[in-house]
């Protein structure tokens, strides 16, 4: 068994349906590849999809899911978070021990109570996200369960601004982000040729600060931060008028 995606990259440019543009650019749709290919990752479903919150039949799965022969000592981390504040509702850790390839079951939730317990009183006011910690090394996968669909969701102004720009090694550069209130699909891009990829992109922001990496194609030689004209969109944005 495996697994593989259509398509890599462009042979010329075009608006298709690849997750690397013609100029080697990366697309949000590749970093979600990252996810998929990790080979181990924490899996959380919802069943059935998108219930009502006072729904005593629906339940929330947690998976840890892993592709290596080796054993493995893991620790997954999970939160209830808030969306208009950067609060955290609920925390919960496992420490799972796998010995084999397999999926292997970590908890089970019932998603009223955990709603009723997170005080969460309508699906668009929260999300749950897992991350995962793999002998020692923390994986930058982090697995998002929506209660409610995005475009459903009363997303706030996060105010997204650089707050500082350094060079970390001859092809690196450091970003620093703030945000005044949590920001979903984080998206950021120099829009002056400079091409690359960064760190994590499309990602959702739920801490105050963050520092994100881009790695150049080629080496920054001569760095000047008026050279790096980055832009940063999240879901709030474009769902604007």
């Amino acid at each position: 068994m495996g697994l593989m995606y259509w398509q890599l990259n462009d042979i010329w440019q075009a608006p298709t349906w690849s997750s690397i543009e013609y100029s080697l650019k990366w697309k949000m749709a590749h970093y979600y590849a990252q996810h998929m290919y990790s080979p181990i990752y924490v899996l959380i479903k919802l069943t059935p999809y998108l219930p009502s919150i006072g729904d005593t039949s629906a339940r929330i799965g947690i998976y840890l899911v892993n592709d290596l022969s080796n054993s493995s000592h893991n620790q997954v981390n999970c939160t209830v978070q808030s969306l208009n504040t950067f609060d955290i509702r609920l925390a919960v850790s496992y420490v799972i021990v796998t010995n084999s390839s397999g999926v292997q079951s970590i908890d089970l939730w019932f998603y009223a109570l955990l709603m009723q317990q997170t005080n969460c009183s309508d699906s668009n006011q929260c999300l749950m996200m897992c991350s995962l910690c793999t002998n020692g090394r923390q994986s930058n996968v982090i697995q998002t369960l929506f209660f409610a669909r995005p475009k459903d969701i009363l997303l706030n102004n996060p105010n997204l601004r650089i707050i500082s720009i350094g060079q970390r090694s001859s092809n690196e550069i450091d970003f620093t982000i703030n945000a005044d209130k949590p920001a979903l699909f984080v998206w950021l891009d120099l829009s002056n040729g400079v091409n690359g990829y960064f760190s994590t992109n499309g990602f959702h922001m739920f801490e105050r600060e963050i520092t994100v990496t881009f790695t150049s194609w080629t080496s920054v030689t001569d760095f000047h931060i008026e050279d790096f004209d980055l832009s940063i969109t999240s879901l709030y944005d474009v769902t604007q008028p």
